[in-house]
């Protein structure tokens, strides 16, 4: 897992903008040429997405118009067979 600089994000319908931290990484079984995942660490000003249930669901919304700005990207394997 590694730290990100700090990136800048701004809603395209409101123009409400803050910096959000960012944490990237592979796991501990992972093999030359996977994808590392990204997912945010700090929300800045943004609010966290969640589901019907309450729980989070990897994405960050404007808190003025409820827009989403981010969302995490999931790993990939390099070699899936």
């Amino acid at each position: 897992m590694a730290h990100l600089r700090p990136k800048h994000l701004t809603c395209p319908k409101c123009d409400f903008s803050d910096e959000i931290g960012l944490v990237i990484g592979v796991g501990p079984s992972s093999t030359k040429g996977d994808i590392p995942y990204r997912r945010f660490r700090k929300t800045g000003g943004f609010n966290i997405g969640l589901t019907a249930d309450g729980s989070q669901n990897g994405t960050l919304i404007c808190p003025n118009d409820g827009t989403i700005v981010w969302t995490n990207q999931s790993g990939k394997k390099a070699n899936l067979a």
